[in-house]
């Protein structure tokens, strides 16, 4: 391998090393020499300098009225030993940034933002009908088991749609019930005379008042308030959220 090819392999161009190599021959000389002598034409040899000077293995002399150009000596390649590794340095955390942005797009494509609705009060009633049997589905698809708590208040306001809740085709599936914390009242002793516990499966926690509704529906969580007005619905729609907290759920149940 020649001199000119291990200069191309650390990063000059052709025409740099070989001006850069005229200068250690024959030291120092203008730019008209440096034309004449290596073929190149005199506002290269000025760009070309340039390059070379940036890179620090080349000086000029402009104390007197002609400009020349200098060799400095072979060791001063070790800077671009330096520009390397701090280039090298700067491209691994460019890596690494751009590894961690694909990521979440990644991320965001297995496992999408969560989805969220808000129902206000003239809204709620006609929402818990409309999306009663999707998610009856999920908690099908999901184990059977409707996870929860429940203020007793949401009962009081909407007892017509929890008897609704039994009456579907998706409440007759054989694996399929309702096992959730709730007060202790008059409206949760009524309904506990009318639907079997295999089916609905209601508990008192001791010490706690409930004073809003969540329940885990595969891969929903809804959160309801109706202590007091206006009443409000959330909605989401986040697989490993409902995951997490229906596993929380199942940990209380069992104890």
């Amino acid at each position: 391998m020649s001199v000119n090819d291990t200069l191309r392999e650390i990063g000059l161009s052709e025409k740099e090393a070989k001006l850069y190599l005229a200068l250690l021959k024959h030291g120092k000389m203008k730019p008209s020499s440096l034309a004449s002598l290596t073929k190149i034409s005199r506002p290269l040899v000025y760009t070309l300098a340039k390059g070379l000077l940036s890179k620090g293995i080349i000086s000029e002399d402009i104390s007197g009225k002609t400009l020349y150009f200098i060799p400095l000596p072979p060791d001063n390649l070790e800077g671009l030993i330096r520009d390397i590794k701090r280039e090298a340095k700067e491209k691994e955390s460019s890596i690494r940034k751009a590894m961690g942005e694909l990521s979440l797009i990644m991320a965001s494509k297995q496992y999408p933002i969560p989805k969220i609705r808000l129902v206000e009060e003239k809204d709620l009633e006609k929402f818990l009908f409309d999306n009663l049997t999707k998610w009856q589905d999920e908690v099908i698809a999901s184990g059977g088991v409707w996870w929860g708590f429940q203020d007793h208040s949401f009962v009081e306001n909407y007892e017509k749609w929890i008897n609704s809740t039994w009456e579907t085709k998706q409440s007759k599936h054989a694996g399929y019930k309702a096992q959730v914390f709730t007060n202790a009242s008059k409206i949760e002793q009524k309904l506990e005379q009318k639907y079997p516990k295999s089916k609905r499966d209601m508990r008192f926690m001791d010490g706690v008042n409930f004073t809003g509704t969540t329940w885990i529906c595969g891969e929903y969580l809804i959160m309801i308030m109706t202590q007091e007005h206006p009443f409000y619905l959330l909605e989401i729609h986040d697989r490993l959220l409902a995951h997490n907290t229906a596993e929380v759920f199942k940990k209380l149940w069992n104890k």
